[in-house]
C-alpha cells in the first residue's frame, strides 16, 4: 500500500476507503463460485475442507467473500475492456475464495480513499487485495494480511529534463499522487526532508483516480506521479510518452485489508499460505509480470 497506474494518494489509505454510496461508480464482477472449483492463471483450485472449516458460520452461511477493489491500478487490480475485474490482487481473491468454499464477490470503485472505511464499517469483508500498504494508522482500524513487498516509484514525461534519484530531487516539484494512498504520507515526509535542507517542499496534488494523475503529468500540471513501482512498470509498458525515474523509495509490505470483526483474517492468511506453498501464488504473479517482492509466507498485521 505504498503503490497505482495514474493515481493520487491521501495519508491514511495507501490504497483504501469509506462506505459511501457515491464511490464514483462501482462495478461488480458478478463473482465466481467455488462449488466445482475455479481456474486461476491456468491452475484449478477447489475447496480445501480444513481451510473452509476456519470460516465463521455467518460468513459460511452467506457463502461469499465480499471485496472492494480499485478499478484502475493495473497490473494490481483493475477493470479490463470487457468490464471484468482482474489483476493479480483479484486473482488472489478468487483463489482464496475457492479454497475457503466461498463465492468471490468483488466490486470495483475509483474512490480509493473510501476503501478502508468501507471495510471498517463492514460493508465489505475485504479489499483491495493489492496496493494496500501496511501503515500503523491503517492497522488501528482494519487487519492487513501482507502478501507482497513493493516500493514507491516516480514517473515523468518522457521529454522531461528532471532526474529523480533521491527524495530531495522531489523538492519544489508538483507531484501527483492517488488520494487516500500511502504516497501522500510519504510525500509529507519528503516535504520535511526538503524544508530541513533549506529547500522548498514539493506541492502534493491528490487526484481521485490514476488516469487523472497521469493526465496531469502529461499536460504539465504535475511534474511527476508517485505510486507503486510495479504499477508504473505496467503503465510504462502500456502507455507511451512517460519514463520511470531512478528513485526507489521506501520498500514496504502491501496486502489484503480485512474487517477486524469478520473473523476472516486467519482463514484468508492460511489460504494465502497454501497458495504460496503449492506455487499458485508465484504463478499468478508471474502471469502479470510481477517478478519482485514475493513472500514465502503471509504476515498478519506486520509492524515492521
Amino acid at each position: 500500500m505504498s503503490l497505482a497506474t495514474a493515481a493520487v494518494m491521501t495519508a491514511v489509505l495507501g490504497a483504501c476507503g469509506s462506505g459511501s454510496d457515491s464511490d464514483g461508480g462501482n462495478a461488480s464482477s458478478g463473482g465466481s463460485g467455488a462449488d466445482k472449483g475455479v481456474t486461476v492463471a491456468g491452475v484449478t483450485i477447489t475447496k480445501d475442507d480444513d481451510l473452509a472449516a476456519m470460516v465463521p458460520k455467518d460468513v459460511a452461511d452467506k457463502g461469499e467473500l465480499t471485496a472492494i477493489v480499485y478499478d484502475n491500478a493495473p497490473a494490481d487490480t483493475f477493470v479490463d475492456e470487457d468490464g471484468k475485474i482482474t489483476g493479480w490482487g483479484p486473482e488472489f481473491g478468487e483463489a482464496v475464495s475457492a479454497l475457503l468454499g466461498l463465492k468471490w464477490a468483488p466490486e470495483a470503485s475509483g474512490a480509493f480513499d473510501t476503501f478502508i472505511p468501507s471495510i471498517q464499517n463492514g460493508r465489505y469483508i475485504t479489499g483491495p487485495w493489492a496496493s494496500l500498504t501496511v501503515l500503523p494508522e491503517r492497522l488501528k482500524v482494519v487487519d492487513i494480511v501482507a502478501v507482497h513487498e513493493n516500493s514507491t516509484g516516480v514517473m515523468t514525461n518522457e521529454d522531461s529534463d528532471l532526474t529523480i534519484s533521491t527524495p530531495e530531487d522531489l523538492c519544489g516539484l508538483n507531484v501527483a499522487a492517488l488520494a487516500g494512498s500511502s504516497f501522500i504520507s510519504q510525500l509529507e515526509e519528503v516535504s520535511t526532508t526538503c524544508t530541513d535542507a533549506g529547500k522548498k517542499a514539493p506541492t502534493v496534488k491528490a487526484y481521485p483516480q490514476q488516469a487523472a494523475a497521469q493526465l496531469a503529468v502529461k499536460n504539465g500540471r504535475a511534474d511527476a506521479f508517485a505510486t507503486a513501482k510495479g504499477q508504473l512498470a505496467w503503465l510504462l509498458r502500456e502507455t507511451k510518452g512517460f519514463k520511470l525515474q531512478p528513485l526507489d523509495y521506501q520498500p514496504a509490505l502491501e496486502g489484503i485489508g480485512v474487517s477486524k470483526t469478520s473473523g476472516m483474517t486467519e482463514p484468508i492468511a492460511a489460504a494465502m499460505d497454501k497458495l504460496m506453498e503449492d506455487g499458485t501464488y508465484e504463478t499468478i504473479l508471474k502471469k502479470w509480470d510481477v517478478d519482485f517482492g514475493l513472500l514465502d509466507k503471509s504476515q498478519i498485521n506486520p509492524t515492521s
